[in-house]
């Protein structure tokens, strides 16, 4: 990528911090912690690394704290907090599942009332604005789409999302120990970012955009052994709302939908083929059938007639 809006590859591990040394560790933020609580001492530990155009950060909490500043200039940042006390942005109480959304043109003004983890999700805005309207087919604006939310059943699922790039960077050492594709690895996180949330005016949108992309998948994928947890994680989604969605949209599972496509395929391979060349169990194997006993009950189920008779036709 030509151009580098954060320092690509940097680590930040911090030890326990007050308020006054946090800031040493929040790079790109201007911030002011202050405790909101009593009886306790407020203790943080940061840490983040950094891509060409995001920034994962995390910092914990040891009491409810207020934050007031902005967040890096020209950033659009998902921000999740992990607490089971009250969350307040700009008087608006949060709801279960919602996410905060922040941009660098108005200034911050946040409540957590407990104990707490946040996780932010810093992205350059071109870049931002870039990958929504790929994923979304939307323009992304920032007066409308204010309000994310997790999919149904995703917040634990994002949490290990999140943690899981931090620990690969910030335990493992990614950035020392591989020649990463940063561009690659930037499109694999937006895509899996976006996979989490849903817009409250876009729901039907995303379910459309993930059904198209799944049908195409499975559509490029009938002479291989393609698992469907393979093309949920692909997709960025559960294995569980992918079956949801086929059984909403279509009637069945996304493995009764491939295998269905992979039985026309070997029909109108069969209708076609010399018999006198072609083997039955050749063509079952071509498109992942293993288990031929299973593969001609199915067939028959659908056409009426064995393998053996479509191929002496």
């Amino acid at each position: 990528m030509a151009h580098t809006y954060f320092p690509s590859g940097l680590v930040v591990k911090s030890p326990k911090v007050d308020t006054q040394r946090v800031g040493t560790y929040a790079v790109g933020w201007d911030v002011d912690v202050k405790q909101f609580g009593k009886n306790e001492y407020l203790w943080m530990v940061v840490s983040g690394f950094h891509t060409p155009h995001i920034q994962f950060g995390s910092t914990s909490y040891t009491m409810g704290y207020m934050v007031e500043g902005v967040c890096p200039k020209r950033c659009v940042v998902v921000t999740y907090n992990h607490t089971a006390g009250p969350v307040t942005y700009r008087n608006h109480v949060l709801e279960a599942g919602e996410l905060l959304l922040l941009t660098h043109d108005e200034a911050m003004d946040l409540i957590v009332g407990g104990r707490c983890v946040t996780f932010t999700i810093a992205i350059e805005e071109a870049f931002f604005e870039a990958s929504f309207e790929a994923y979304f087919g939307k323009k992304f604006i920032k007066s409308k789409h204010r309000k994310f939310r997790f999919n149904p059943e995703s917040e634990l699922t994002y949490r290990e999302f999140v943690v899981g790039w931090l620990d690969y960077f910030t335990v493992h050492n990614a950035a020392e120990k591989y020649a990463i594709d940063y561009e690659t690895l930037e499109t694999q996180i937006m895509h899996k970012l976006f996979s989490f949330l849903r817009l409250d005016t876009s729901a039907s949108l995303c379910e459309h955009r993930v059904l198209k992309r799944a049908r195409e998948l499975l559509h490029h994928s009938l002479e291989k052994d393609f698992k469907i947890t393979d093309a949920a994680e692909i997709l960025g989604v559960s294995q569980r709302t992918l079956e949801y969605l086929f059984k909403r949209h279509f009637g069945v599972t996304p493995k009764a939908y491939v295998q269905l496509l992979r039985l026309h395929k070997i029909h109108e391979t069969l209708k076609t083929a010399d018999p006198l060349t072609t083997k039955v169990s050749d063509v079952a194997l071509r498109y992942a059938f293993f288990h031929m006993g299973h593969f001609a009950t199915e067939y028959k189920k659908l056409f009426g007639e064995t393998p053996t008779e479509t191929l002496k036709k």
